[in-house]
């Protein structure tokens, strides 16, 4: 159905316009992104017609065909309903941001908003259950972003949300994972239709938990209300657009999308209902006890919920019919009653109402406007709400149990609705006509009142066509019961009724409670406060926090990094000694002879061991170092002697980096370790000895047990045919599992960026002066640590006899490298080689040039490492989404012939990894081992600033010439390289 795509796709652009259309339009970019949204209301206008015809249009394209999970959207009556809630009110919130936000281009919230709709339709159509779980977490995700950029008050209060939200994240992966293992299929209505809910009741019963609780988390039930008043750190419009349309409305829906398969469980009937009656009313009674009007509001939105939740409990067709009729009514008068809040505080720059002044005379169509919104929400006749709440105490009565439980839950209901009754007075009375604050009123703004007051209004002509309402909700109620057979009659009246009479009881009430309205208010005020949900998270966070810090200083300390690694590597052997010894004591480990062993294996053992028992007993830091090359250049010979050049060839370059960044490293430590006890290092060497026999009974028993496996002969068997390449090894990192490497390549990326972020820190507090003295009075090194730090340092970069040569060799070198690397390149897919290899031999040429200068400083432009890691991952998720494109799954291989040549997208994956890798390898060279001065000023920038020195131990010629170097300079440095010593002060 080209409805669906088309509205995604009108949302999606709107996404990606919006940094343009900030730019242009300022704040007035809501009105292009409002019109936006209404074109896609209009794009999804055919769907609709089809869904109310009792059609379902689909639209799916493959995501991951060999799991069977599709970005499959359908549409039905559920999704319609909640479709146009998310566009058309987030139509008017975005006219209404206009006025609303201060002047300038409000990139993060119009953005961030785009993506939230963006995010919700995708949840609301959404027929796979993946699918769905990632726009579920999505809508999470906008609405932290959207309070947190409210600044330092909104940023407590938006980590609360985002535990609150991603709990209930928890909750539905689980469910999700539950339902997938048991159903067989990721599509939401397949696994909805499946006979396992009729006759597996403990697992329906453990699923419908699992969801909602997921579903209460959103919907803001208790105990997971407190994040919602939270919420009111964020800007009025995001208030109004995520109370009305956004994330509580994801909670609902859930609900709704899942009575399918619950609306007979007991244990959902009965949690939905005590819950949302309890929620109903806690949240009206902490309604009464605010003073701020946004406050207030919030804890109405948490009240109204409770009721659509409690009704949705019911199950019934009358019940699921009231709740969607309910879910209508209040995104319509909730959004514009947020938006007034907005109005009045506009206009006298408060929402305490204890400092509020009259504004009835003085705003009389803001009062009239506030006056319908609460008499809606109250459920007055003939509003929409009074409607949709005589629904809701209807449906109560229907409760699961009995007459005498339906008539329990109608008296509950019946006693919320008076709370409501009550905050809603306090709204309009408390804000309009009970002020005392001689405050000054300022001019109200056309277009803002007339945006915020638009829902309210156009839910009036509403009251007069009800019957419109009939067809809409039988489709939406079969969506949510698929097997009922719903017949809604939506009128004002239906006769002297149970609901209406405790209708009449909430009214009358409500009248004694407008001409009783200071007492109350001084009795409310009365009663204790009691504890926010917020400080109850807030010493939950404390304790946990105090727990995670008593632990961490005992097992993971970060200063402790031989505590740290005891704790982590004693707990690997134990575990592998334990599994290993369970094993062969139920003898299901057996020899098995191996014919790979040869001499050379008992040969390399001993080398082995005799590098590891130097790299034990070394006392010099460099003397570590190069026996641990010896161990990783023996590990070399070993894999090459099994076979396997092209992991021969990545040990070999892998080590030899290594080693040389490691190299850099020593540059800034003491020569020697530091000296150790006597038991300390008896216990280390213990720890050392036994995680050494974990380890080789590991790999004892997990690769020499048994025979070649299924998965490998299926690559031997099937590569050629699958990839069109020889090289086994390549084809599996690039086409078979290239989406392990894709996230090996983005920890790469992620590497990159730490070094980067940590560096810069140690650099910015190298640089600062004040920093840089008092460092050094608080740190005074001992005489002799001076003397070995000085001695290391001179015996790593007094080495000016080897620049010459090796600048004078990188001449041949370097242009041989090149070749290679493009070769290994070139022919990975085929023979040894590919992107991994060739990019190390790459970094090579990289570490060559970094070695031959005469003093440390960067190799190539600053920028160019970030360039090259964000380029290579980019590179690498573009031939990804390719894949998408071109076959509906991602990281698919496109395969074609050039003549003779046969050519794979993969060559281009392999890019992105040649290109992500060097710029890791440049970054390790240009942070590790250049000095924060130098890093300040990069090295192409030295050379051309410093025109009129010397650069010590530096080649005349294309390689290391200086722009505009005087003759002499380049004399002296040819005597340099004649005599081997560097030139002198004096020689200037």
């Amino acid at each position: 159905m080209p409805g669906i795509p088309l509205t995604l796709l009108i949302l999606f652009v709107a996404v990606a316009a919006t940094p343009v259309l900030t730019r242009v339009f300022g704040r007035a970019a809501g009105w292009p992104l409002a019109l936006a949204y209404l074109g896609a209301a209009a794009a999804f206008t055919p769907t609709a017609v089809a869904v109310m015809n009792g059609e379902r249009p689909t639209w799916s394209v493959d995501w991951v065909p060999s799991w069977g999970v599709e970005f499959g959207f359908a549409a039905d009556g559920l999704g319609v309903v909640f479709a146009f809630i998310a566009l058309i009110i987030g139509a008017a919130v975005f006219a209404y941001s206009t006025r609303y936000l201060a002047k300038g281009p409000n990139l993060s919230f119009y953005w961030v908003m785009a993506f939230f709709t963006l995010a919700m339709l995708g949840l609301v159509l959404a027929d796979d259950l993946l699918l769905l779980f990632v726009c579920w977490e999505f809508t999470s995700l906008a609405s932290f972003l959207l309070i947190a950029r409210s600044g330092h008050g909104g940023q407590p209060a938006s980590m609360r949300t985002l535990l609150m939200t991603f709990i209930g994240g928890l909750f539905l992966l689980a469910a999700v994972a539950a339902i997938v293992w048991r159903t067989g299929t990721f599509s939401v209505s397949e696994a909805l239709g499946h006979e396992v809910w009729a006759n597996d009741a403990g697992f329906t019963s453990l699923v419908a938990v699992l969801v909602l609780l997921a579903a209460f988390s959103k919907s803001a039930q208790f105990p997971f209300h407190v994040w919602l008043p939270d919420a009111m750190a964020a800007a009025t419009p995001v208030s109004a657009y995520l109370h009305a349309a956004a994330v509580v409305k994801a909670g609902i829906f859930l609900l709704m999308r899942f009575s399918p398969a619950f609306h007979e469980t007991p244990v959902w009937n009965a949690t939905l209902i005590i819950a949302g009656l309890f929620t109903a009313a806690l949240g009206g009674w902490f309604a009464l006890k605010q003073d701020d009007l946004k406050k207030l509001m919030a804890y109405s939105t948490v009240s109204q919920l409770g009721f659509i939740v409690a009704t949705i409990g019911v199950g019934t067709e009358a019940a699921l019919t009231a709740a969607i009729l309910h879910t209508i009514a209040h995104a319509l008068f909730k959004s514009g009653l947020f938006m007034m809040v907005g109005v009045v505080d506009h206009a006298v720059h408060t929402r305490d109402l204890r400092r509020i002044p009259q504004l009835y005379r003085a705003m009389p169509v803001s009062f009239a406007v506030m006056v319908l919104g609460c008499a809606s929400m109250a459920g007055i006749p003939p509003m929409l709400g009074f409607v949709s709440k005589e629904g809701i105490f209807a449906a109560l009565l229907e409760a699961p149990g009995g007459t005498t439980l339906g008539y329990l839950a109608l008296i509950a209901g019946a006693g919320a609705a008076v709370l409501t009754f009550a905050y809603c007075v306090k709204i309009t009375f408390g804000g309009f006509v009970d002020g005392t604050s001689d405050r000054e009123i300022e001019r109200t703004d056309p277009w803002l009142l007339g945006t915020a007051a638009l829902p309210i209004l156009a839910s009036i002509p509403l009251i007069f066509t009800l019957s419109s309402f009939d067809n809409p909700l039988t489709i939406a109620t079969k969506a949510a019961l698929p097997n009922s057979d719903p017949h809604p009659h939506i009128s004002l009246w239906h006769g002297v009724t149970p609901e209406l009479i405790a209708t009449g009881v909430v009214l009358a009430i409500g009248v004694v409670v407008i001409l009783r309205r200071a007492a109350l208010g001084r009795w409310i005020g009365a009663r204790p406060h009691g504890l926010s949900g917020a400080e109850v998270l807030e010493g939950l966070n404390q304790a946990v926090a105090r727990v995670g810090h008593a632990l961490a200083s005992v097992f993971v300390v970060a200063d402790g990094i031989k505590r740290h690694t005891a704790f982590m590597l004693g707990l690997f052997a134990l575990v592998v000694l334990a599994g290993v010894g369970a094993l062969v004591g139920r003898g299901e480990l057996t020899p098995m002879v191996s014919d790979l062993s040869r001499p050379v294996d008992a040969v390399l053992l001993v080398l082995i061991t005799l590098a590891v028992v130097f790299v034990c007993r070394a006392k010099s830091r460099l003397g570590a170092t190069v026996s641990l090359s010896a161990v990783g250049i023996l590990a070399t010979v070993q894999i090459m002697a099994l076979g396997a050049p092209d992991v021969g060839l990545t040990q070999l370059l892998v080590e030899t980096l290594t080693i040389i960044v490691i190299m850099l490293v020593l540059q800034k430590l003491p020569l020697s370790f530091g000296r150790q006890s006597g038991p300390r290092r008896t216990g280390a060497l213990l720890l050392a000895g036994v995680v050494g026999l974990a380890a080789f009974a590991a790999t004892w028993a997990l690769t020499g047990r048994r025979e070649r496996s299924a998965v490998a002969d299926y690559y031997l068997e099937n590569a050629y045919d699958v990839t069109g390449g020889y090289n086994i090894v390549n084809v599996i990192l690039v086409e078979f599992r290239a989406l392990d490497t894709l996230g090996e390549l983005a920890v790469l990326g992620m590497a990159g960026v730490a070094i980067i972020a940590v560096l810069s820190t140690v650099r910015q507090r190298f640089l600062d002066p004040e920093t840089k003295r008092r460092q050094e009075d608080e740190e005074e090194l001992s005489p002799a640590l001076k003397a070995e730090g000085t001695t290391a340092h001179r015996a790593i970069t007094n080495a000016w006899g080897n620049v010459a040569p090796l600048q004078l060799m990188l001449r041949v070198i370097n242009p041989v490298l090149a070749i290679v690397s493009a070769l290994l390149f070139w022919r990975g897919h085929n023979e040894p080689g590919g992107g991994f290899i060739a990019a190390l031999v790459g970094s090579a040429i990289v570490g060559f040039i970094y070695l031959s200068a005469s003093r440390d400083r960067q190799v190539g432009p600053p920028r160019l490492p970030v360039f090259l890691i964000g380029g290579g991952v980019s590179v690498a998720v573009g031939t990804g989404l390719f894949g998408v494109v071109k076959y509906g799954s991602f990281l698919q291989p496109s395969h074609f012939d050039i003549g003779s040549l046969h050519m794979s997208s993969s060559l281009v994956f392999d890019v992105g990894v040649y290109m992500a890798v060097l710029g890791l390898v440049m970054v390790a060279f240009n942070l590790l081992g250049v000095s924060p001065e130098d890093i300040q000023r990069p090295g192409a920038e030295q050379l051309r600033e410093r025109t009129d020195e010397t650069v010590e131990g530096e080649l005349p010629g294309p390689l290391n010439t200086v722009r505009g170097e005087r003759p002499e300079r380049i004399a002296a440095r040819t005597q340099f390289i004649s005599s081997g010593e560097p030139p002198r002060e004096g020689g200037r």
